[in-house]
Order: C-alpha cells, then sequence, then structure tokens
C-alpha cells in the first residue's frame, strides 16, 4: 500500500516533470529559428518574423501664446489647455507618461527657457500640469523630463486616434518681473514639448 504511493506519487512527478520541461522547449525562442535550405535542384529555406509594436503618443490642441504689452509692474503669464494621447491603455485606465520642455537656449544651456528681441535675451518660467488648469501645476527645468504625469484612457485613446478631443493636460508660462523691467522691445521665442509614455 505505501509501496504503491510512492511509485503513484513518482509517477505524478515525472509526468509533471515532463510536462513543464516540454512547455519551455516548446516556449523557446530558439525553437523556431530560421531553416536552411538543402543542396539540389530546388531548395526551400524559412525564417520566422518577430515585430514589437512600441509605445505612441500625441500631442495636441497647442496655441500661440501672446504675452500682450508689459505694463511696467508685476509679471507677465500665458496659459494653454492642451491635449495628451497615448496608446498601452485602457478605454478607463491611466497611463504614465513624462515630459520635458527645451526652449532656444543660451550657448551654455541649449535648452534654457530663453526670448530674444535679437540682441538681447530674457529668460522665463515654464509649468505642466496633467490635468486642466493651473492648480497643480509642476515647475519644469529645461531639456529635463518631468516624471509622474498620468491621465484619463479615455482621453488618451480619442486624443491620439482623433487628435485634440478632450484638453487633459496645461502648459504655462511666466515672464518674471525682473526680467521684464530690464528689458525693452520686442521678445518672441520658441518653446518645444516632448511626451514620452511609461
Amino acid at each position: 500500500m505505501l509501496a504503491g504511493t510512492t511509485n503513484d506519487q513518482s509517477n505524478a512527478k515525472l509526468t509533471w516533470l515532463c510536462l513543464f520541461l516540454s512547455g519551455l522547449l516548446s516556449s523557446n525562442p530558439a525553437a523556431y529559428a530560421a531553416v536552411q535550405g538543402n543542396l539540389g535542384s530546388s531548395t526551400t529555406a524559412t525564417t520566422d518574423l518577430t515585430y514589437t509594436q512600441g509605445l505612441s503618443a500625441r500631442i495636441s490642441g497647442f496655441s500661440d501664446m501672446n504675452l500682450g504689452t508689459y505694463s511696467g509692474t508685476g509679471s507677465m503669464t500665458a496659459t494653454d489647455n492642451i491635449c495628451i494621447g497615448r496608446s498601452g491603455v485602457g478605454f478607463f485606465g491611466s497611463g504614465a507618461y513624462r515630459v520635458r520642455a527645451a526652449g532656444d537656449g543660451t550657448p551654455g544651456n541649449p535648452s534654457a527657457f530663453t526670448l530674444s528681441n535679437g540682441s538681447e535675451q530674457m529668460f522665463y518660467n515654464v509649468f505642466f500640469n496633467d490635468q486642466t488648469g493651473l492648480i497643480g501645476r509642476a515647475p519644469m527645468t529645461a531639456g529635463v523630463a518631468l516624471t509622474g504625469q498620468s491621465g484619463g484612457g479615455f482621453a488618451f485613446v480619442f486624443n491620439l486616434v482623433f487628435g485634440c478631443v478632450f484638453n487633459n493636460a496645461n502648459l504655462s508660462i511666466e515672464v518674471p518681473e525682473a526680467e521684464l523691467q530690464r528689458n525693452i522691445g520686442t521678445f518672441s521665442g520658441t518653446l518645444s514639448l516632448t511626451l514620452i509614455p511609461e
């Protein structure tokens, strides 16, 4: 009785081991390697193709930010609600991403947030919010990714496929009073925003 039980357990373990090894062999990528053709009047060779789809992203809904004419006191600000889209999320899920901003730069910092009148530069600050509006926005450092951003899945899906459908992020800038008061003229610049899905 005890001997029979031991044999049954041994057989079960051996069967499980065979199935486990068989599963490993059948899932081994090397088992699907290319097959070379044989020498002959005709020959056939095969190759396996592998493709990996990376995550896709889209930023849309941008508008030019015109700060207007300086009044002589205080800072100047501008804000724009934009659309973020990305793949790899369910319709009701959420997905993480990071954003990196870059301005026109300086000799020492190619990504610096600067405006220029052709001969002089002034610096401005950039803020990003993974929701619309200014509450909860985070300051950005030129050329450095702001991590930990996320949003609603349905907005991601629609904005990725159709462009700007749902505003789900905010980009804002601020030109400090000290910069404005020491410069004269018409200043302009370009700000770029890069989105990287995580």
